[in-house]
């Protein structure tokens, strides 16, 4: 749709719109707006996604106190500020210059007012950074794409844009092939203590163990033994499924375009403080935990829609959980929390879903967004077929046409 107003208007929104946050006029002729993706492991255990945070220079004033406006101090010179109510991430205070206070909306809560001018777009992502923290390049090889073909590829750094060795060659990052592991490669080998794998947010009171080691051994022993398997467990592996999520709630929440989520049983999560106990069974044991088990920490809930619940930490906005009444057993667990030691893609743990149509796609339609879904999607298959990995087995399910539905699903697989 063409629009022919010389300027527009961002909002910066949060999920459950108590906050909203509108710019100055922006003309039509600066854009795209440059945007930067922080991939280190601050900014993945701070949101929960496997793409850090991705952000650009507010144009607007800056954001007033408020009731629900939280402030969290992330480092000595950043702040953030968050919806106390469902923890969308809205905005970072930078105070790395003396006497200058820059503010950077979130790029996943920004809608323009009106239709782009036809063939232009929004935003232009023009650098990865920090990569070197991913160890395994994290979630960028799917994230060359983001901009319109017309524009350049983002530039890719190791450490600050500008400021680190950048990336200049046009394969994928790490180049030693050796790193990557095998799509079969799991945790099943591993002593005990070596397949538990900690779930903590970047402030630490949200400090749980995902035991990924003892699951896929209760899963080989299940299967051994004729029973069937959760339909988001690895056959061959045992490992979780892992998928890539396009709705706009999961990009609201977490302030990042193309969030991911995995999945797991309630009963392989434990508190890291007592790690042989687990956390409530069920989810309705686990919504009335919250606020009464110590363990729990800064756990918070959020009820985004009837029946589905979304956790996550009330001091650095993390996006932990998602949880649905359909589903009592289990929780999607949000990836950026992981700290697995082989990187950010966990791939001992998690078997991801590459290629195939990405969940909830169609909530960018007639967007500025509408094109990432076929960006990630083309990339996601490259990116597979680069590593010779076979189709997950998920995505054969699907298209074979016989996939199993899935209750309450949040528009991941």
């Amino acid at each position: 749709m063409e629009s022919n107003t010389d300027t527009i208007t961002l909002t910066a929104q949060c999920h459950c719109r108590a906050l909203t946050f509108t710019s100055k006029p922006i003309p039509t002729t600066s854009l795209p707006l440059k945007a930067t993706n922080c991939h280190c492991n601050s900014c993945r255990h701070l949101t929960g996604s496997l793409r850090g945070s991705t952000d650009i220079l507010w144009p607007g004033p800056p954001p007033q106190p408020s009731d629900n406006l939280k402030q969290y101090a992330f480092s000595p010179r950043l702040n953030i500020y968050f919806c106390s109510h469902c923890s969308t991430t809205l905005f970072w205070e930078d105070n790395s210059t003396p006497g200058v206070i820059n503010y950077l909306a979130f790029t996943g809560v920004l809608t323009p007012s009106s239709p782009l001018p036809l063939g232009q777009n929004l935003i232009e992502w023009d650098a990865h950074m920090f990569l070197a923290d991913t160890i395994d390049g994290g979630a960028v090889p799917w994230l060359n794409g983001l901009n319109h073909p017309s524009a350049a590829k983002p530039r890719r750094w190791l450490g600050w844009r500008e400021k680190s060795k950048e990336i200049t060659s046009e394969g994928y990052w790490p180049e030693d092939k050796n790193i990557f592991l095998s799509h079969a490669d799991n945790l099943l080998h591993l002593p005990e203590k070596e397949g538990n794998i900690p779930l903590k947010c970047h402030c630490g009171g949200v400090d749980f163990v995902l035991k990924a080691g003892d699951a896929q051994r209760d899963f080989k022993e299940h299967q051994s033994k004729g029973g069937q398997l959760p339909w988001f467990v690895d056959p061959e592996s045992y490992k979780l499924l892992g998928s890539l999520d396009g709705c706009s709630d999961c990009r609201l929440v977490s302030g990042t375009e193309i969030f991911a989520w995995t999945f797991a049983e309630l009963k392989h999560i434990t508190f890291a403080s007592d790690p042989t106990s687990p956390l409530p069974l069920d989810t309705t044991t686990l919504q009335s935990a919250i606020g009464t088990d110590p363990r729990l920490g800064t756990l918070s809930l959020y009820p985004s829609s009837q029946g589905v619940q979304r956790y996550h930490c009330s001091t650095c906005s993390a996006v932990v959980f998602y949880a649905c009444d359909s589903r009592p057993d289990m929780v999607d667990i949000a990836p950026g929390l992981l700290h697995a030691p082989e990187g950010a893609r966990a791939e001992r743990v998690i078997s991801w879903s590459w290629g195939g149509k990405l969940g909830f796609g169609s909530d960018m339609a007639g967007t500025w967004r509408e094109h990432l879904p076929a960006a990630v999607e083309e990339e996601t298959e490259q990116f597979r077929l680069a590593r010779r990995f076979p189709k997950n087995f998920r995505r054969v399910v699907k298209e074979q046409g016989a996939a199993r539905a899935v209750p309450g699903g949040s528009g991941q697989v």
